[in-house]
């Protein structure tokens, strides 16, 4: 059984890291972040794992899989008002299935979705809920 793929999200201040770890983000990437800001999201988010960026030459911390830059650059920008694109969806569930050790996103409520789901078909994680169904 592999292990779970963790979901690295992409916040530009507090506000947002305070939401994507409310959506289930395992991590924060903090890499954008100021001194300011960086203080203000550790005080109001003590229990979250904070992600500084890339490691220089050796680190063995894994390169995260980017949903985001894959799925083109409509994904990049700010968060728009409406769904995610469905490519960021997608490019999560193939990087989880895919084996990807962490996937980076702005989109972080469907890219837990996706990440979840994978998972479950992996068999590597069990449903949420299920529902069983007779015709």
């Amino acid at each position: 059984m592999c292990p779970a793929t963790l979901l690295l999200a992409v916040a530009d201040g507090p506000g947002q890291a305070a939401r994507a770890w409310a959506d289930g983000a395992d991590l924060i990437d903090i890499r954008a972040a100021t001194p300011g800001e960086l203080a203000s999201i550790r005080a109001s988010l003590p229990s979250a794992v904070l992600w500084p960026g890339q490691a220089g030459t050796g680190s063995t911390r894994p390169e995260p899989f980017d949903a985001d830059r894959l799925a083109g650059p409509a994904a990049i920008s700010p968060l728009p008002a409406g769904p995610p694109p469905a490519s960021v969806v997608a490019a999560a569930a193939i990087g989880t299935w895919l084996g990807m050790p962490v996937i980076r996103s702005r989109h972080t409520r469907a890219a837990r979705r996706a990440i979840d789901m994978a998972l479950v078909i992996a068999g590597t994680q069990r449903p949420a809920s299920t529902l069983r169904g007779l015709a």
